[in-house]
């Protein structure tokens, strides 16, 4: 029953990228991106924002759009967003509190690349990879390929990817 739930939610997830014109679709959910980051063994990058941030909707209209950007995180990474803010704080309320207590930040936008099991990939897997504050498309890139490999080099072989694979 578990599979048929998550058959139907990946299902959900692609058709949601599609019926958007081609726009990032992002899980709201920590549990269904784990496990489809699994499946498809590619790391998660968790995008977080709150509704007191001035440039969480400017990443949202302003950078996501980028179809370089768009097109370089689809192949690579599960995309994953959660508001941080509590209650009336959140940029609508039914996303309050998604976020969980172990990934609330004081600043956002914030990015965390991590694994599948929420592996950690920084400084030798002893960290969380976190980068903070607004990004254009390139550079946003950029830390996408730093994660990769940091990924790759620290747990390719555990999810069969090639540690000289290029993003």
């Amino acid at each position: 029953m578990k599979r048929i739930v998550f058959a139907l939610i990946f299902c959900l997830y692609l058709a949601t990228g599609v019926a958007k014109g081609g726009e990032l679709a992002w899980m709201s959910n920590l549990d269904d991106a784990k496990e489809l980051a699994l499946q498809e063994k590619k790391p998660i990058i968790l995008f977080l924002h709150s509704r007191r941030c001035f440039y969480c909707p400017k990443m949202i209209e302003e950078v996501f759009p980028d179809p370089q950007l768009q097109k370089f995180l689809k192949e690579n990474f599960i995309l994953l967003s959660l508001d941080t803010a509590t209650g009336s704080d959140s940029i609508e309320e039914e996303t309050a509190d998604q976020a969980p207590e172990r990934f609330i930040v004081t600043m956002t936008p914030a990015f965390v690349f991590m694994g599948p099991r929420e592996e950690k990939l920084y400084r030798k897997g002893k960290k969380h990879m976190i980068i903070y504050g607004y990004w254009k498309a390139d550079e946003l890139i950029k830390w996408g390929k730093e994660a990769l490999k940091r990924f790759d080099k620290l747990y390719g072989d555990r999810y069969g990817r090639k540690s000289n694979e290029k993003p």
